[in-house]
């Protein structure tokens, strides 16, 4: 009877400690943007390996499910560990830019685009191109090769740790505005952020 006496508070214990390993900040705060000084881009560390694929791209198709990713070279200079992956389900299309929805069947050319390959920012193309807002895009950003110094000040400490619960995907809709947090996702265990996108422009792994 001791052990089924305790099974609740263990349980609860373990719910705690998943919730602390994912902080999820899907609910932004109203007027939460910053101009594009004011934001804490994050870098890749110095030691990290090069992109094998700054830019790609693919046909996303209404009713088919299709992704793509960009990689890190491994040290033979082929495919590596996962960077980021921009995923656009079978029912995600709704708009082309000029506002022309889009039927089954119907088809556009997206380009991802690493922007600099010292920051986690990346250009998504065509801009204005809308996804449903009950089947978006996902993006999946993979920050285990960022430098661990978030806040740059020469040492890696709590304050770092205190920033990585912070973390978020930014948006710039176009060069030279400010970004707006999105609802996003950190998984802290797996190092990778997660959100949903409604629309194309530049995303940025920041706080």
């Amino acid at each position: 009877m001791r052990g089924i006496r305790f099974l609740p508070q263990l349980l609860c214990a373990v719910l705690a400690g998943l919730i602390l390993s994912c902080s999820d900040s899907s609910e932004p705060d109203a007027g939460d943007s910053k101009d594009p000084a004011q934001l804490n881009i994050i870098r890749l560390a110095d030691t990290s390996p090069p992109l094998l694929n700054a830019v790609d791209s693919f046909y996303a198709v209404r009713g088919e499910d299709r992704e793509v990713r960009i990689f890190f070279a491994d040290v033979e200079g082929g495919e590596g560990e996962e960077y980021l992956r921009l995923r656009i389900n079978a029912r995600s299309l709704l708009a082309r830019p000029d506002g022309t929805p889009f039927q089954e069947g119907d088809s556009v050319l997206v380009h991802v685009q690493v922007v600099d390959p010292t920051q986690l920012l990346f250009d998504l193309q065509p801009t204005g191109l809308r996804f449903s807002t009950a089947d978006p895009a996902e993006l999946k950003i993979h920050y285990d090769h960022a430098n661990d110094d978030f806040n740059d000040d020469g040492r890696v400490d709590q304050e770092d740790d205190s920033i990585e619960t912070t973390l978020g995907i930014w948006r710039q809709e176009n060069p030279g505005d400010p970004f707006v947090r999105l609802g996003s996702a950190v998984v802290e265990d797996l190092k990778e952020i997660d959100g949903d996108l409604q629309g194309f422009s530049r995303y940025a792994l920041a706080y």
